[in-house]
């Protein structure tokens, strides 16, 4: 039996846990996205002392513990602090939130004063302490160019490097900068949009940035650029002598990010980065992990999957989409992407993919080139109905623009 599906509208993070069906997650989010592996060893140990041991990443960039209880959750937070990978102020952490080119200061072609640009902007934030009155879920991203391109992170406002500098974006609007004023520029933005108390955010009323930059006497800023919402291989061989890594859809053991933790420290520098789109980036490595599970392939086809944790640890959920979607992946045609949600609040990708599959208590509706919470044009079809139509498909022109997540 599946509970009605109910959006929270905020994500779970250090010290602000969220209820799932098996117990409580909470998030970590590195600091500047990256940690050492003995760091990423008391994660791993964390999660089976504290929770069940599994531990998902999220498509910020953000390491999620599942099964914890409230004590432990707590319990868990201290740690964390105590390991260098959390505040202890839940204000703090929450400001902090940056979402982040995890090829910084390794891609020869990115910006090169991207490293600065970023520690500068992390700590203006978290001095910001009378930022306040944001939406839920609202982010912060910065990109720096070179083989992650530009617009390819979807944020609220965006640090993003040109050629001619930085310009920072805010829903349609966007102003040229130096870099070491972006993190001026940044959190004036911010600051303007809270005074507004904005009920949505500018991923989905692009407008408010038009606000936010005439609110700090910048109403001249140009129209900004488009975005590019797809997601770059990450799985092999990158820029600057660095290995990525792709997570199979679904969480891993602590055993597994542990296993990664030790190749990271015995084929690397010791220190990693936790990307967007489910990825780790081992730094100085050049020899690919060989390591069961992992996707190390930018030709894996699990790379154009995405699935929710299905009944392993919802309530909404109505199949173990887990297995269905590796199940699936075989079949899958090159250049195809599919999503296999639990049900229509499509958490795992809540954009269009080309093959959406959204599972009932009888079955899956398919929405051809949607989202989970699209109308299927078919419902009910069993996995065995779904092999020929996944085997069939053929790629074709989406709109393939982002909601936030």
């Amino acid at each position: 039996m599946t509970t009605a599906p109910s959006v929270r509208g905020w994500c779970p993070g250090l010290h602000t846990p969220m209820e799932a069906a098996d117990g409580w997650l909470v998030r970590v989010r590195p600091p500047l996205g990256r940690l050492s592996g003995m760091q990423a060893r008391q994660v791993a140990h964390a999660a089976t002392t504290h929770g069940n041991g599994l531990i998902e990443l999220t498509g910020r960039g953000n390491l999620q513990l599942r099964g914890l209880t409230p004590d432990s959750a707590r319990a868990f937070a201290r740690d964390m602090h105590t390991a260098g990978l959390g505040s202890n102020d839940a204000a703090t952490e929450a400001r902090r939130g940056l979402l982040l080119s995890p090829l910084a200061g390794i891609d020869p072609d990115a910006a090169p004063d991207a490293p600065d640009v970023i520690r500068a902007l992390d700590a203006a934030l978290a001095g910001a302490d009378t930022l306040r009155g944001l939406p839920a879920k609202f982010v912060i991203a910065v990109e720096c160019g070179g083989h992650i391109p530009a617009g390819t992170l979807r944020a609220d406002i965006v640090a993003r490097a040109t050629d001619a500098g930085w310009m920072v974006v805010c829903g349609d609007r966007a102003l040229a900068c130096t870099g070491a004023d972006v993190p001026r520029t940044v959190v004036a933005v911010a600051h303007a949009l809270a005074a507004t108390q904005p009920a949505t955010r500018p991923l989905r009323d692009p407008a408010l940035g038009r606000t936010a930059f005439a609110r700090i006497g910048m109403g001249d800023a140009t129209t900004a650029p488009s975005d590019h919402p797809h997601r770059p291989a990450l799985a092999g061989p990158l820029p600057g002598h660095a290995m990525g890594v792709v997570l199979p859809p679904g969480p891993i053991t602590a055993a597994m990010l542990e296993d990664i933790a030790r190749w990271c420290d015995g084929h690397g520098n010791g220190h990693m980065r936790i990307a967007p789109w489910h990825a780790i980036v081992l730094e100085q490595c050049d020899a690919r992990p060989s390591l069961p599970g992992l996707i190390a392939q930018a030709s894996d086809p699990r790379l154009r999957i995405w699935a929710c944790i299905g009944t392993r640890g919802c309530a909404c959920a109505a199949r173990d989409v887990i297995a269905d979607a590796d199940a699936l992946a075989p079949d899958l045609p090159s250049g195809v992407s599919l999503h296999v949600s639990g049900c229509a609040k499509g958490c795992a990708h809540p954009a269009p993919a080309d093959i959406t599959l959204v599972a009932g208590p009888d079955g899956y509706g398919l929405c051809p080139h949607g989202r989970a919470d699209n109308t299927p044009v078919d419902i009910g079809l069993s996995l065995a109905q779904i092999h020929p139509i996944v085997r069939g498909w053929s790629p074709a022109p989406t709109d393939a623009t982002p909601r936030e997540n």
